[in-house]
């Protein structure tokens, strides 16, 4: 018994463009089926991150109701005026919210930590460092505001 014989398409079994779209529609959901099976393993969700879990499940909704939405169409329902199509609708927005925050995420400057205390550390001068540069050069460092500023404060204290 060959895997296409429990399809018995009776007078229209002579129209070979009908058999193979069945055929074809057929392999196609079994295919599906596989595919589900296959994104509804635990392992694999439990592993993602969150930002990959929020396009996991945007994507498992909208495949689930495209699916609704076409067995809708082979029942002879017109799924435009379903309840599907406003879940659809919603789902689409939550794609583009999605979308959003992760290109906030991505436009968002980061700083470099590492970066930053080089900055820092090669900014501020130190009294027992060495100067390598000529010692002609006066060095203004944070002594000589500290310097100024408690000087001033001083003469209006007293």
């Amino acid at each position: 018994m060959s895997k296409d014989s429990w399809m018995d398409f009776g007078e229209l079994s002579t129209d070979t463009d009908f058999t193979s779209r069945i055929k074809n529609f057929h392999d196609s959901v079994n295919r599906i089926g596989e595919l589900l099976q296959t994104v509804c393993e635990k392992d694999a969700y439990e592993k993602l991150n969150i930002d990959d879990r929020i396009k996991y499940d945007l994507l498992l909704s909208y495949s689930i109701n495209s699916l609704f939405w076409l067995y809708l169409r082979t029942q002879g329902v017109d799924p435009t005026k379903h309840a599907v199509k406003s879940e659809i609708d919603r789902v689409r927005e939550y794609f583009a919210k999605a979308k959003q925050v992760e290109d906030r995420r991505t436009i968002m400057p980061h700083i470099d930590v590492a970066a930053a205390r080089r900055f820092i550390r090669s900014g501020l001068w130190q009294p027992n460092q060495k100067d390598n540069k000529s010692t002609d050069v006066k060095v203004q460092g944070p002594e000589r505001i500290d310097d100024d500023i408690v000087g001033r404060l001083t003469k209006h204290n007293v």
